[in-house]
């Protein structure tokens, strides 16, 4: 795993200059408590509380599922697979973006 998180690492400062405003879709199931526990995720970064207009909620035409697009600041690659870790951890993430 070590390996796996090295070039993932080695991915992001390849393609990102941080710090950056990292762009982040997640897909999960349409339920309130999903909402809140996954922007309490989001939320819990050294970042603190993203703005209003840094997220955005889409629902899908059955209403099933709900597509999330984040913009949350990052100072590190490190800070992005922590976010990436917290968002795992959501019960009711199908998919991370």
């Amino acid at each position: 795993m070590d390996g796996d998180r090295d070039r993932a690492l080695a991915l992001l400062e390849a393609t990102h200059q941080f710090p950056v405003e990292y762009h982040l879709s997640v897909i999960t199931r349409h339920e309130e408590t999903v909402f809140v526990e996954l922007r309490g995720a989001v939320d819990a970064g050294p970042q603190g509380p993203l703005a209003d207009d840094a997220y955005q909620r889409v629902p899908s035409t059955g209403a099933k599922y709900a597509s999330h697009r984040f913009r949350v600041r990052c100072q590190s690659a490190e800070e992005v697979l922590e976010l990436y870790a917290r968002v795992k951890a959501v019960d009711g993430v199908l998919n991370i973006l």
